[in-house]
């Protein structure tokens, strides 16, 4: 077995990750596949809820169902777990099914990392205060940059899809002027 960290993901991180590979606008970045990357760097391991969740948004002609598409032939690379079963009770903290169960599946493998992409809300908060302590929260552009330090990813690549997500995403710019500055350019 190999020392790659495991890491537990969210619906939203898999769909954000293949969300520029499957776009061919110009706004698109290009040259790179993050969500390959992430499966090449890490142990990713998903509750079968995930796997539902990204079935659900397959079936129209938009960019959302694309990248439901292109996770769904890359999901033999992803560990599903069946954690219904095993939770006693779900979380209330205003989570949907799929976090919840993420952050069970996290906090029971003692994952290094639990990925998800509820920084614009509340939810951030919320998930945090689930994890265990040894857990660490990442975001998508925060493992893009982990990713483009290793060398994974070239800096360049997420510089550009950085961008790709303040526009198309609308995600916090500064916080991701932060995560460039941090990462990309010292």
């Amino acid at each position: 077995m190999d020392d790659k960290p495991i890491s537990v993901v969210d619906t939203n991180v898999l769909l954000n990750l293949a969300t520029p590979v499957v776009d061919g606008r110009p706004a698109a970045p290009t040259g790179a596949d993050p969500l390959k990357a992430l499966l090449s760097s890490y142990h990713v391991h998903v509750p079968t809820s995930v796997i539902g969740e990204l079935s659900a948004a397959t079936g129209s002609d938009d960019l959302l169902s694309a990248a439901a598409d292109l996770v769904l032939k890359a999901s033999h690379h992803l560990t599903t777990h069946d954690v219904e079963a095993k939770i006693d009770e779900p979380l209330d903290y205003g989570l949907d099914q799929g976090e919840s169960d993420g952050i069970w599946l996290a906090n029971t493998l003692d994952a290094p990392l639990f990925i998800t992409d509820e920084f614009n809300s509340t939810n951030y908060l919320f998930v945090s205060l689930a994890l265990d302590d040894r857990n660490t929260l990442f975001t998508t552009p925060h493992v893009l940059c982990k990713l483009a330090s290793h060398e994974v990813l070239p800096s360049e690549y997420v510089d550009a899809a950085l961008s790709y997500y303040v526009d198309s995403k609308g995600w916090d710019e500064q916080y991701l002027n932060q995560l460039r500055h941090k990462y990309l350019r010292d």
